[in-house]
């Protein structure tokens, strides 16, 4: 410990008398106070993170306490996985029906023969004559662009339907389909007959056509029969002929898209734990990642993962739209889970009961409906996976049966820093590990190393100790606060305190559930696992063989080194019950030593009782020749400690100490 002392002056002076015609002069003694210094235990280690406790009787204890472990358990129960790959192609794909109808009235019939409807007019009762070939090679417009431009078929089927609404038969119907662009035919319908008030229809494949949007339907023929007597002549009925394109498989297609569902993926992914198997989940932090990449121009997707909630509500993506990709990158959606919680347990109300490590996710893909023309053909493909990166704040189920391995720690000490050499015995000296255990699940504890080393005196020692402790779990109350267990493991630290270690060494093994799964559910909180810390507790009663302290006192000499320095006295005041022999070395502002002003002081012990306490300081007076203080600015005070007799042990109290005090005695003349 380094303490200023300041230099007072106390003088005693010889005066001569002189003759008063004679001018004054004086031969002056000063006695100047060089060094004041108190040793005890107490201010010795003030500088260090020792703590000092006393007894009621102001007998020291030395305490030193330090965390030993610091346990991190995220990684065991850390979710990181990719679930859900999936592709869709277009072959996946649907397109709704397209319908188109052409209605041709009986009134629009009877105005192209000229003066037929003088003969049937509107309203009328008449009998209708057999006309042959009231339709010859008449052309219809089939206009499909509200449906699509061009679509490329891999699979399909035409169907035509004609409704006669007439109020007589009709026969030898020819109808031929054929693309406006090429004038390429797709379809020739035939129909011997159709019966007043029926509806007849015909299919056929159009597998490998090329539809435009533009289509003519040609009546080759139609005859209309003779009616069944006079008939009511009503212009408004029609006959009605409807082409639908129904199971539209598309191999290209530019065209308006319903929205359409491309998959449904309905399924449980279970993620690899090891042995833990995790009920419940809640999330400290992290993200569910979407990867998607389309080609398609008009992709959607839709995520759920029902069993992750927040506030009750169950996790959706929405409407996730896919930008069609123009390379090989994937375009990501990241979602923040904090704060959700996830059930581990699998689809609710699932086949065979509850499981573990397991969730259940929902997963559909989408063709968009983006009311405009979009370009879509079969290399056309959606691609997606689902990236989980979850650190739990919490996790319930069973921890599983791991062994968790920590150290070699490596705790610094400044305990006996103030010890320079020499040896003591210690005639107790307390060490325990303290164990709280915030984790609900049993564990087991094996310390495979704890030792201590002196670096100065490259002296080792340490405690052999291979047995299991049992580290009782915690428990929850009812609003999941955690009730913590305490252990505490004792040993006799005596062995490892003796060699004034500036280090600690430790190394242990954890069991986590060493005798398997409990009927208690396991818990973690990853934040608050163990709090494990090393307590040193040493009462200083000891047994002392040349215990070396060692204390820096810095001077200020001030006026001294202007003059002849005679002698210098020490006075040395021992309140320890112990022999002291004291060395005192001088140090220049560099810390250099410059010399040895005494090499050896035996100080014998202070009066004690029948007790071995204290009862009468010690005072032992010293003088030596020294004259030069140049340059001196620390005094460093070497004390060796022996206890006598050697096989006692002496208790130290707090008002121990030892009074050491340095004058140095000048001349000086003085005259007027």
């Amino acid at each position: 410990m380094k303490k200023i002392i300041y230099i007072f002056i106390g003088i005693s002076a010889l005066f001569s008398c002189k003759h008063e015609l004679e001018l004054p002069s004086w031969n002056i003694d000063l006695v100047i106070p060089v060094v004041n210094s108190k040793l005890s235990i107490n201010n010795l280690i003030a500088d260090s993170t020792t703590n000092i406790n006393q007894n009621e009787s102001g007998m020291i204890s030395l305490i030193f306490q330090e965390e030993l472990i610091n346990i991190h358990l995220d990684t065991l129960i850390k979710i990181d996985a990719i679930a859900d790959e999936q592709t869709h192609t277009l072959d996946s794909a649907s397109f709704a029906d397209v319908i188109i109808s052409d209605t041709a009235t009986l009134g629009e019939s009877i105005n192209e023969i000229p003066l037929l409807s003088l003969v049937l007019p509107n309203g009328s009762s008449n009998i209708i004559p057999a006309i042959p070939s009231i339709a010859s090679n008449d052309t219809i417009s089939i206009n499909a662009s509200e449906y699509f431009e061009t679509m490329n078929l891999y699979q399909g089927t035409l169907k035509l339907d004609i409704k006669n609404e007439y109020p007589t038969d009709i026969s030898n119907i020819s109808l031929t389909l054929i693309n406006a662009t090429n004038q390429n035919i797709i379809a020739t319908f035939l129909f011997p007959l159709i019966p007043t008030g029926t509806t007849v229809s015909d299919s056929v494949s159009i597998a490998g056509q090329i539809l435009d949007e533009n289509l003519f339907a040609i009546l080759d023929n139609m005859d209309v029969n003779a009616s069944n007597g006079a008939v009511l002549i009503d212009y408004s009925d029609a006959i009605i002929t409807t082409i639908t394109i129904s199971d539209i498989g598309i191999t290209e297609a530019t065209a308006i898209f319903p929205e359409q569902q491309l998959t449904e993926t309905l399924k449980e992914h279970t993620f690899d734990l090891g042995g833990v198997q995790l009920n419940e989940v809640g999330i400290k932090s992290g993200t569910v990642t979407v990867n998607v990449l389309s080609t398609l121009p008009n992709g959607k997707m839709i995520y759920n993962i029902p069993s992750l909630k927040k506030n009750g509500v169950s996790f959706s993506s929405g409407d996730i739209i896919i930008p069609q990709a123009t390379g090989t990158e994937l375009t990501t959606f990241e979602f923040n889970f904090e704060g959700y919680k996830l059930d581990l347990t699998g689809e609710e109300n699932r086949d065979g009961g509850d499981t573990i490590n397991t969730i259940y996710t929902e997963s559909y893909t989408f063709i968009d409906y983006t009311g405009t023309l979009e370009t879509i053909n079969a290399t056309d493909s959606f691609y997606s996976y689902i990236e989980f990166d979850l650190t739990p704040e919490y996790a319930t189920g069973f921890l599983g049966t791991d062994t968790i391995s920590f150290g070699p720690e490596i705790i610094e000490s400044d305990i006996f820093n103030f010890i320079q050499s020499g040896s003591i015995d210690f005639e107790q000296a307390d060490m325990s590990i303290n164990i709280k255990n915030f984790i609900g699940a049993d564990m087991g504890l094996q310390i495979t190393n704890l030792s201590s080393t002196n670096e100065n005196t490259e002296v080792n020692a340490s405690i052999d100790n291979n047995f299991i402790y049992e580290i009782n779990r915690a428990s929850q109350n009812i609003d999941n606060q955690i009730n913590s267990t305490l252990t505490q493991i004792n040993f006799e630290g005596d062995k490892l305190l003796e060699i004034f270690p500036n280090k600690f060494i430790t190394s242990a093994t954890f069991y986590l559930n060493p005798y398997g799964q409990n009927i208690i559910e396991d818990f973690l909180y990853p934040e608050f696992t163990l709090d494990a810390n090393i307590n040193i507790e040493v009462p200083l009663r000891v047994n002392a063989n040349n215990l070396t302290l060692v204390d820096t006192s810095e001077i200020e000499i001030n006026e001294i080194s202007n003059y002849d320095i005679q002698k210098v006295f020490f006075n040395i005041e021992n309140g320890f019950p112990l022999d002291i022999k004291l060395k005192i070395l001088l140090l220049d502002e560099n810390d250099i030593i410059i010399d040895t002003l005494v090499q050896d002081i035996n100080i014998d012990a202070a009066q004690v009782d029948i007790n071995n306490i204290v009862v009468n300081n010690q005072i032992t007076t010293v003088e030596v020749d020294y004259q030069d203080f140049t340059n001196i600015k620390k005094a460093i005070l070497i004390s060796s400690l022996n206890t006598m007799p050697n096989n006692e042990y002496i208790s130290l109290y707090s008002n121990y100490e030892i009074d050491i005090s340095i004058s140095a005695k000048i001349n000086k003349l003085l005259s007027n």
